[in-house]
């Protein structure tokens, strides 16, 4: 399904109304200008989709990040699942000024490329998650990308995935919160010295 770029807005905003602020921050870049588009098109091989690019002036890298005080950074060579350390979800952006190198199109692009693998425009990644990466082809095909391997194609549009993933970082979330909970009442039976 073909969006306009206001339906592609509406959608992707309409996606992220059940994120609770109190547990999430959302915040984006500013958007970028003409000439990193045009850089990024070149280097990627074909033209952004056009309610994709509309999108990312308004909303440029937005990323999606659970709260410190909710679900807290992992301590250093801290052990656990590997979807606790899973805290964010990033639509990636074009590069712009304040655009961290971790939400750019273009360091992702440049990754796969060195991977053997041109032709995807690199669109969203789980921020903690460095296996795996969701871009789309020429095609405006939806792939998914696991360790650098060979992209499989997914079913629907780039707001299915977008929606799907923003439930799951919602139900970490909420795993998260049981996890410490249950952490600090095991903390609270447990006697001093």
């Amino acid at each position: 399904m073909t969006r306009t770029a206001e339906q592609f807005h509406e959608r992707m905003w309409d996606i992220l109304d059940p994120v609770d602020t109190e547990y999430f921050e959302v915040v984006a870049a500013p958007a970028p200008d003409a000439q990193a588009i045009s850089s990024l098109e070149a280097a990627v091989g074909f033209p952004l989709p056009a309610a994709f690019a509309a999108f990312c002036q308004r909303a440029n890298g937005l990323c999606v990040m659970a709260r410190e005080e909710v679900w807290p950074h992992a301590k250093e060579f801290e052990v656990g699942p590997a979807w606790t350390f899973w805290r964010g979800l990033v639509l990636l952006g074009i590069d712009a000024p304040e655009l961290p190198e971790w939400a750019s199109i273009s360091a992702q692009q440049r990754q796969l490329a060195e991977a053997g693998l041109p032709g995807i425009l690199p669109v969203l990644k789980i921020v903690g998650d460095g296996s795996r990466i969701w871009g789309v082809d020429q095609a405006g095909t939806v792939v998914v990308i696991d360790d650098m391997t060979v992209p499989e194609p997914l079913e629907g549009d780039l707001t299915d995935l977008y929606a799907e993933q923003i439930a799951e970082l919602m139900q970490r979330q909420q795993d998260m919160a049981q996890r410490l909970a249950e952490r600090a009442t095991r903390k609270q039976g447990k006697l001093p010295g």
